[in-house]
């Protein structure tokens, strides 16, 4: 049902949440083309983890918008979602774009042994936080010695792709969603359902509004402003700021906009 459906999503909530607590995730732009994050485990492959981590909720996005798009349009595909072939599925798609982010981080990105980018994130891990962070970089030099790094690129673009294909498919099912309800209607449900549909329907846009602005924008900024060589600004230090609060922000939606959820 929807309900177990949100359950699960709450749960990886209450991950990312002490994932964040535990690992304490930094992130840095230098010199306005290199981007670095790192965690206080001095070690790359925990970072990789913690950033894959965070972005499975682009994939838990679709589902939850196939779900209300199924429900007032398609009703007889609901039932899909208990099919243990089709879970299996819906397990495996968010599976795979966490294992296309981790191997990009850790096979593209650099980070270990000595390198330009990473000791210039050391230092500035040190003036801004009062000790360097030595070990754990996922850096990305776009611009060394003034020449592309088509590397670093390619995995900007797998990024890109990830995160812009993924909104993109959630915005085409939100929108169907919506034509269904508030332009063609529905002659098989009570008006209580339709309300009912409405209601859920609002709340699976607020919910997506919430990792765009807490996750999708500060992502797409610290990666992709340092690329084109353009300021920063802010983005940096409250990037991670950002993400530690999305989990809290989307347990909020369920809480005040689905009371029948509580």
């Amino acid at each position: 049902t929807y309900k177990q459906l949100q359950m699960i999503f709450a749960c990886y909530d209450f991950f990312l949440v002490a994932l964040h607590f535990f690992l304490k995730p930094r992130v840095m732009v230098v010199e306005t083309t290199i981007f670095g994050v790192a965690a206080d485990w001095d070690n790359r492959y925990i970072t990789t983890f913690y950033c894959s981590c965070n972005t499975v909720p682009f994939v838990l996005m679709i589902i939850d918008f196939l779900y209300r798009y199924w429900s007032i349009a398609r009703p007889h595909l609901i039932s899909l979602f208990t099919n243990i072939k089709f879970i299996a599925l819906l397990i495996f798609l968010p599976t795979l774009e966490y294992i296309v982010w981790y191997f990009t981080c850790t096979e593209i990105l650099t980070g270990q042994g000595p390198e330009i980018g990473k000791t210039l994130l050391q230092e500035e891990s040190a003036r801004r936080l009062g000790k360097p962070m030595m070990e754990g970089w996922l850096v990305m030099n776009y611009w060394e010695n003034d020449e592309i790094n088509w590397r670093v690129f390619g995995a900007l673009m797998i990024f890109n792709t990830i995160m812009i294909g993924c909104f993109s498919i959630a915005i085409t099912l939100g929108s169907l969603t919506y034509y269904h309800i508030y332009v063609l209607g529905s002659n098989t449900l009570s008006p209580h359902a339709m309300a009912m549909q409405r209601k859920l329907f609002i709340s699976v846009c607020a919910q997506t509004a919430i990792p765009l602005f807490f996750v999708y924008i500060p992502y797409l900024c610290v990666l992709n402003l340092p690329f084109m060589n353009l300021p920063v600004f802010f983005w940096d230090d409250a990037c991670m700021l950002l993400t530690s609060c999305f989990p809290a922000w989307d347990a909020m939606i369920v809480i005040v906009l689905m009371p029948d959820y509580w």
